[in-house]
This record gives structure tokens, sequence and C-alpha cells, in this order.
């Protein structure tokens, strides 16, 4: 009976130390998802503020060229002519599509005629196909 009460106190010694480690597993476990939960929103809270400085930076530069653009300040000189040259590149090609947009929409009421001429027609000649020495079957070898 000895035998068995000691089996039985190994077994529930067993049981505790197995319960508490899957405690403390459970637990790291839990920690760890809250790291990596907060380091997902933190990493989401970061962009989201550099995003926001870019925004910030570009509204500046907008705001310093409308101001500025006829009397730039030296540094500046080179970066606001890209940028008058890429403004007025953007008018030409939005004109062009504009232009572009507006022909196609009148060419879509008209009926598109295609008359075929005589003189566009192709001359049609009589070929009478010979059989060339290449396309004859051979002999079979006796």
């Amino acid at each position: 009976m000895a035998d068995f009460n000691n089996l039985k106190g190994a077994v529930l010694s067993t049981l505790g130390n197995v319960a508490g480690k899957t405690r403390d597993f459970a637990e790291k476990a839990a920690d760890k998802a809250k790291d990596v939960t907060k380091l997902a929103k933190l990493n989401l809270e970061l962009n989201s503020a550099k995003e926001a400085l870019e925004k910030t930076y570009a509204e500046i530069g907008k705001l310093y060229y409308d101001t500025r653009k006829n009397d730039p300040d030296s540094f500046f000189v080179q970066l606001c002519e890209e940028v008058t040259i890429s403004n007025e590149n953007i008018a030409r090609l939005q004109i062009e599509l504009d232009e572009l947009k507006a022909g196609v929409d009148t060419k879509k009421d008209e009926d598109i005629v295609v008359e075929i001429t005589e003189e566009d027609a192709p001359a049609e000649e009589a070929k009478t196909e010979q059989p060339s020495e290449e396309t004859t079957p051979e002999q079979p070898a006796e």
C-alpha cells in the first residue's frame, strides 16, 4: 500500500509540475501575444505619423512654391524651375488628353464608312501550279 501511496504522490506531484509549467507557458504566450499586438499597433502609429509628416512637408513645399516661385531663394531656384516645368508639362498633357477625349466622343456618334474602289482592290492573277521536283513522292526501293 505504501508503494501505491508513493506512486500516487509522485503522479500528483508530476501533474502539479506539468500544470504549473503549462500555466507559465500560457502566461508567457499571452504576454508575447500582447507584445506582438502592441508592436503592430506602434508600427501602425509610426507609419501614420510618418505619412502625416510627409504630407506636411509636401504642403510646406507647395506653399513655398506658390508664394516664392517668381523669386525663390538661391538654393530653391532649380527646384522651383523643375516644378514650373512639370506644371507646364502636366497642363500640356491635360489639354492634349481633353482634345483627344473630345475627338473620341464626337466620333462615337458618326457612322464610319469605308469605300473600296477598283484601284484599291488587288489585281487577281491566274496562277497555274506546277508540281516541283521536291514535292513528287519518292519511288520505293526495290
